[in-house]
């Protein structure tokens, strides 16, 4: 429990076997609820064994979730194959979602950010590889904390329990960040415009959204959350201002992180501003 707590709080076939080849498991491969015909023919990994993952990208960080500046985590059975593909991916706990204090995200937007982890755990899993194992295939559990724009995972043991919900806790990236209200504002430096969606176009959707953004010492923004919603607007509000870039704030000498407040106006006259 400890591990799980931390990645939410502080932050694999045998190549002749005739139920289904590697060829047609990747082609269906998904997130189950239960077991697949590989996992069943798999041995469990030792809890205190760590397979060596082969340099592969981890999952995307939702836009769905920093739109809420909610945490996120997920369990996962992971079943390799011979080779040390990933063959079968099963959700076994999750996705848990803590909600950020004062955030006004609806239940809808919630699910949504759920759903999104689920995908982009997904999709990130299937191009992952392990050094091969000794004798495939093999089965295991990892658990994957989703915090402040930040993710890990960790090989986790079958007993770890995710609680049935979390209460609400404070925005991860804006921890110890300042209120650029108590500060001098920081000097953006590069601004990307945001594309118009084609489906706010469509459906003649207008309007600004205002987001709280965390902005690190190196001029980055770490991670955003929506204070103010046009929901066919938000993704390209937060695709646009996570490029964008700003002279480091300091304070007495020293670089800090801060807690700033950007909009962004889309209107069919100006496109975006």
């Amino acid at each position: 429990m400890r591990l799980v707590r931390f990645l939410i709080i502080g932050s694999l076939c045998v190549a002749s076997t005739p139920l289904v080849t590697a060829a047609q498991s990747r082609d269906v491969f998904e997130m189950r609820d239960a077991a697949g015909p590989l996992e069943k023919l798999a041995k469990p990994l030792a809890p205190i064994t760590q397979p060596r993952r082969r340099p592969s990208e981890l999952p995307a960080y939702p836009w769905e979730l920093r739109r809420t500046g909610a945490r996120a985590a997920l369990i996962v059975q992971v079943t390799v194959n011979d080779s040390g593909r990933v063959m079968e991916l099963r959700r076994t706990q999750g996705p848990l979602i803590q909600p950020a204090i004062g955030s006004t995200a609806t239940a809808a937007a919630q699910q949504e950010a759920a759903e999104a982890v689920m995908r982009s755990t997904t999709a990130a899993l299937k191009a992952w590889k392990f050094n091969n194992p000794t004798s495939g295939p093999i089965t295991f559990q990892l658990s994957f904390g989703f915090v402040g724009g930040d993710i890990n995972y960790a090989l986790t043991d079958p007993a770890e329990v995710l609680p049935k919900e979390a209460t609400p806790a404070p925005w991860a990236a804006a921890q110890g960040a300042l209120p650029t209200g108590q500060i001098n504002p920081p000097k953006r430096t590069k601004y990307v415009k945001p594309e118009y969606p084609k489906a706010a176009l469509d459906k003649r959707v207008q309007g600004t959204v205002q987001l709280e953004v965390v902005i690190g010492t190196d001029g980055r923004v770490k991670d955003t959350r929506v204070l103010q919603s046009v929901p066919l607007l938000d993704q390209a509000a937060i695709e646009a201002t996570l490029q964008a870039r700003y002279e480091p704030v300091q304070v007495y000498g020293n670089p800090v992180t801060v807690l700033h407040v950007v909009s962004h106006t889309f209107s069919f006259k100006t496109k975006s501003e």
